[in-house]
């Protein structure tokens, strides 16, 4: 990290136009006690009967290897474990983005092949498997079925675990309730993944969040955002069209939780998706202010894949699809605190790779014309 002076005058000078706006300010967040319990399973303290059937979960993963150039994306998830809609589907999903380009494999298999502890975090999908060592290390294995992409790694957290949202409306109904838990938000990731045929050995950083609980999977979008280094890191769940929203930057273990009213999300460049016919977005601003802490951040997109996700059961009518621009991401920005003695510190500058996700609705595409199979009516994602 380094200093800029007129770059660090550009951040005062937006953030103290931003700080008018802004309500009172949360407090900065104390650490979190976050046992391995609460990245477990969750499915059985949710069901009541009500709104079982659109029960969702998963457990994400990412690396990013600067050195060799690839960075990769690994989540394990189930929608309807109960298959009570008789559509219960559980998928692994892998994306990797390497010199030779993007591979990104959506492998859907039966609810039945999908099986989670409520004490830790052991998820098993097919062959494939999440294994916790212990509290702080985590193996996860697996391969796509087209055998285009095999992974095994591990997992070991730098920075401490926070609970992000507790049971927070995401849709348009107020049943529709998410928690997110970011357990990880920097780990030492080692081990192998192969990406057609070539075999990359991989000492590098990563990241680990886990999503849960009951909405309509095209009902809720949202700009989620993640970035590391080596004492520092930042988050962002952004839900479009809704009041909630959190972001949280942890600078040496103090962190400071910002909520949507504390926070400005502008999208400042777009691209088209001419399949989708849906506009997303290539760089992105963001600036927060609390009491102690001010933020000026600017992503911009490297690579963008897409992933589409659409309704679980048969419809008359062509059904919703909310699409997934999955992307890795240059982070340029600034952070500013104040010290025990309530003074403002000099700017500070930091950067690097990360990533990002923007999610759209659309009834348009391929997935939505003619006749579709059982396969293609899934709940979360897949590739196109």
């Amino acid at each position: 990290m380094g200093n800029g002076t007129r770059r660090g005058v550009v951040l005062i000078a937006v953030l103290g136009l931003l700080v008018a706006s802004v309500s009172p300010a949360v407090p900065v967040a104390v650490a979190q006690d976050v046992p391995p319990a609460d990245d477990a399973y969750h499915f059985r303290y949710w069901a009541d009967g009500r709104h079982d059937a659109n029960y969702i979960e998963w457990w994400y993963f990412n690396l990013f290897d600067a050195q060799q150039n690839v960075q990769a994306v690994f989540t394990y998830f189930v929608a309807d474990p109960a298959n009570l809609t008789l559509y219960g589907v559980a998928q692994l999903v892998a994306v990797a983005y390497s010199p030779a380009g993007i591979v990104s494999v959506v492998d859907s298999y039966s609810s039945d092949s999908f099986s989670a502890a409520y004490d830790k975090a052991d998820v098993q999908i097919g062959t494939s498997a999440i294994e916790v060592v212990d509290a702080s290390t985590y193996r996860i294995v697996g391969a796509t079925q087209d055998g285009r992409l095999s992974w095994d790694l591990t997992y070991v957290k730098e920075s401490d675990a926070w609970a992000a949202a507790d049971r927070i409306t995401v849709g348009s109904v107020p049943w529709e309730r998410m928690s997110w838990l970011v357990y990880m938000p920097r780990a030492a990731v080692s081990g192998k993944v192969t990406i057609d045929g070539q075999v990359y050995e991989v000492a590098a950083s990563g990241y680990h969040d886990h999503n849960w609980g009951e909405w309509i999977f095209t009902d809720a979008l949202w700009n989620w955002a993640q970035y590391s280094a080596p004492g520092f890191s930042f988050e962002l769940g952004d839900f479009i069209g809704q009041p909630v929203g959190i972001a949280s930057l942890d600078v040496q273990g103090r962190r400071t939780v910002f909520t949507k009213d504390q926070y400005r999300l502008v999208h400042t460049r777009w691209a088209y998706d001419g399949e989708d016919r849906q506009p997303y977005p290539v760089e992105t601003l963001f600036v927060a202010e609390d009491p102690t802490t001010r933020l000026i951040l600017t992503l911009r997109a490297t690579a963008t894949d897409t992933l589409r996700g659409e309704a679980p059961i048969p419809l008359p009518f062509p059904p919703p699809v909310a699409v997934i621009y999955e992307q890795t991401a240059e982070y340029d920005g600034w952070f500013q605190q104040k010290d025990p003695s309530g003074n403002w510190l000099p700017p500070v500058s930091f950067g690097g790779g990360g990533f990002k996700e923007y999610t759209a609705r659309t009834w348009h595409g391929p997935a939505s014309a003619g006749t579709q199979d059982a396969a293609s009516r899934r709940p979360g994602p897949r590739a196109r």
